[in-house]
């Protein structure tokens, strides 16, 4: 049966633990989902030391971009990716059953955000575990009077093996290389080459899977309303970023939430063997 139990020290997490797998969330950390482990073998990468330093911006896990993917406008006072990263969230339920441990976080404009972007709102962030998937559930509630742009996106950290042996299913045709700055047509990529930036858009299907090249691979699905992909790694850390965006970096938001209405996304993982 599914457990959750709250761990204490420098920095606060839940553990959602069901059998030999196991789900860490630090909701005071940008509501980060920090591990995520099948069976002993961990699916996400984790560099500790940002994890620790709250100075720093975290190098691992599943960051939450809102409200921007990407760089921000010119002339906006927002940092890249947006402030949902470095927010505060508040656990509102923690509840497990036979089959699913589930935990909810919430969040919300305030002064501070409102100088950044002007929409008031209030958004809900819940992480499931059930047979040993990952289950990501996020709703933003448009408060304010005006329509809300919504340009979302998640920054998973994949654990990988020998690097020129990962493969992204689908990603190839043609790509924005944010690296170079410059449209191009993608056959193939060699994430053991060096930095690897692409943004595919649209990227249509739902889903998709990373072959971790070591006998394991990622499955990954999520809502109609992510139409971007973007695959990223730096040249000799061992991992790989396969990233849903609601748009592609620096594009305009293409949802907008009405006044008083919920926009409602999710986005779920699991580890197979090849």
């Amino acid at each position: 049966m599914p457990t959750i139990e709250r761990l204490e020290g420098p920095l606060p997490r839940w553990r959602l633990v069901d059998g030999q797998t196991h789900v860490e969330l630090a909701p005071t950390r940008g509501a980060l989902v920090t591990s995520y482990v099948v069976d002993g073998v961990p699916v996400l990468f984790m560099d500790e030391a940002t994890l620790l330093d709250s100075s720093r911006s975290v190098r691992g896990g599943v960051p939450l971009l809102f409200p921007i993917a990407g760089k921000p406008p010119a002339g906006s006072p927002m940092s890249q990716h947006g402030f949902a990263r470095t927010m505060p969230w508040e656990v509102i339920s923690a509840v497990s059953d036979d089959d699913t441990a589930r935990v909810e976080c919430r969040s919300s404009s305030s002064p501070a955000t409102l100088a950044l972007w002007p929409f008031p709102f209030e958004a809900r962030f819940a992480v499931s575990l059930f047979d040993r998937r990952l289950m990501l559930e996020f709703s933003f509630e448009n408060r304010g009077p005006e329509p809300m742009p919504l340009h979302f996106g998640l920054h998973p950290y994949f654990c990988v093996g020998e690097k020129q042996r990962v493969k992204v299913q689908g990603a190839h045709g043609r790509a924005y290389d944010n690296a170079a700055g410059v449209e191009r047509e993608v056959a193939s990529m060699d994430f053991s080459e060096g930095e690897v930036d692409l943004h595919f858009t649209p990227f249509t299907g739902g889903s998709t899977t990373l072959d971790r090249g070591d006998g394991r691979r990622v499955e990954l699905s999520w809502t109609e309303q992510f139409s971007t992909l973007v695959v990223w790694t730096l040249p000799g850390k061992p991992f790989v970023c396969v990233e849903p965006w609601t748009a592609k970096g620096m594009a305009p938001a293409r949802l907008q939430v009405a006044p008083g209405a919920t926009e409602r996304l999710a986005v779920s993982m699991s580890l197979e063997t090849t």
